[in-house]
C-alpha cells in the first residue's frame, strides 16, 4: 500500500484512505505476514497482471466466502472439454469492484473501460497450477478413485495456455525449434516447463554436463 496519498488522484486517493482506515487497527496483529518490498517483482508485468489486483481479487474471494462449494460443486459436475476453461471461469469469477475494476494499481489512472479481475488466460494458470493439484490430492487422500481419475482427465483435455519466454527457450533447445503447436494442451507445456526447472536451469547455454539426454536414451531402451 503507499505510504502516503498522492494528492493528484482524488478517486485513488479516497479509496487507499479507506483501506488504511481498517488496515491500521489490524496490522500489529498481522505485522509478521506483511512482505518486505524488496521481495516484489514488477519487471516485465501485464498492467491487469499486477500484483496489487491479484490480491484484490484473492480478497474477494475470501470476503464473499464460498469459493471452495463452488470449486467442489465444479468438480462433480459433468463438463465437456470444450467447455472446461469457461465453466472454471465462471466458478471463480467475482463481481465489479468499485475500484479494481477501474485500476490496475494504487497509482494508476482510471481506467476507460472496467476491466474483470480475472480473465480466461489466467484460469488456465490456475486450473494446471492449483486447482486441479488441489482437487486430486483431495481425492486421493479420501481414496476416492473415481472422482481422482476424473480430475486427471480434466488436466490432460485443458487446453494449451499461453505461450512464453520460457516455453519458447525449451521448444529450442529440446524440440529444434518447433512451433507452440507441437505442444497439445497445457499437460504438455507443463511438463516442458518442468524440464526446464529441473535441467535447464541447473546447466550453461551449451547444455554442458546436462543428464537429460542420458535419461531419454534409457527411458527409449527400457
Amino acid at each position: 500500500m503507499p505510504a502516503e496519498l498522492s494528492r493528484s488522484q482524488l478517486g485513488a486517493d479516497r479509496y487507499v484512505r479507506r483501506v488504511w482506515d481498517q488496515w491500521w487497527r489490524e496490522r500489529d496483529e498481522f505485522s509478521d505476514c506483511v512482505l518486505p518490498r524488496e521481495t516484489w517483482r514488477f519487471h516485465g508485468l501485464r498492467p491487469a497482471n499486477h500484483p496489487q489486483r491479484r490480491l484484490a481479487l484473492a480478497s474477494s474471494w475470501s470476503v464473499n466466502g464460498g469459493l471452495i462449494s463452488k470449486l467442489e460443486d465444479w468438480c462433480a459436475r459433468d463438463v465437456p472439454n470444450a467447455a472446461l476453461l469457461d465453466s472454471l471461469h465462471e466458478a471463480l469469477q467475482v463481481g465489479p469492484d468499485e475500484f479494481w475494476s477501474w485500476h490496475y494499481t494504487f497509482r494508476s489512472a482510471r481506467l476507460k473501460k472496467a476491466q474483470p479481475l480475472l480473465g480466461g488466460t489466467r484460469v488456465t494458470d490456475l486450473a494446471v497450477n492449483v486447482v486441479l493439484p488441489w482437487l486430486w490430492i483431495r481425492a486421493a487422500d479420501g481414496k476416492n478413485d473415481a472422482l481422482r481419475n476424473r480430475i486427471e482427465q480434466r488436466y490432460f483435455a485443458w487446453p494449451s495456455a499461453e505461450d512464453n519466454s520460457l516455453l519458447r527457450l525449451a521448444r529450442q533447445r529440446l524440440l529444434g525449434g518447433a512451433s507452440r503447436k507441437v505442444l497439445r494442451g497445457a499437460a504438455a507445456q507443463q511438463g516442458l516447463i518442468q524440464i526446464v526447472r529441473d535441467f535447464c536451469e541447473r546447466s550453461n547455454a551449451l547444455c554442458d554436463n546436462c543428464q537429460f539426454p542420458k535419461l531419454v536414451r534409457d527411458f527409449c531402451v527400457v
